[in-house]
């Protein structure tokens, strides 16, 4: 997340003002409960997937408890969600939020103009639109 004072950011901030750029990854062939433990750790609500013929792919705590409570030994590439949406990183974060609200998703990815990635949360976003409501 963004070291910028939470009064300075707004809904049309960009996105990239609230977004995560230090993001845990995972291999698709990574184990649920070696995931899980990882999510833990990190106080982490997603993970970005990696080795998966190069595209971007996203693990959430949905996929994961759905996952689990259907197969205790699943790994990443059985329920990692494929269709991933990436933002740009100037996208605002009405836009954002709309975009998610749209979607149906908790977590958007966000793609600097370097390639780097991030991943925002909808608790992310909260904050700042809830600022401009007064």
């Amino acid at each position: 997340m963004s070291h910028a004072a939470s009064s300075d950011i707004g809904a049309n901030s960009p996105i990239s003002a609230v977004t995560a750029f230090d993001v845990a990854t995972a291999d698709a062939g990574d184990n649920l409960s070696s995931l899980a433990k990882t999510m833990n750790d990190n106080d982490i609500g997603a993970l970005l997937i990696t080795g998966h013929n190069g595209d971007i792919a996203i693990l959430t705590e949905r996929d994961l408890v759905r996952s689990l409570a259907e197969d205790t030994d699943a790994w990443a590439v059985d329920c990692m969600t494929r269709d991933v949406i990436i933002a740009d990183a100037d996208t605002s974060i009405a836009d954002a939020a709309e975009t998610m609200l749209v979607a149906g998703v908790r977590h958007l990815v966000i793609r600097r103009s370097d390639g780097s990635l991030g991943i925002a949360s909808m608790r992310d976003l909260i904050g700042p639109l809830l600022d401009e409501l007064g």
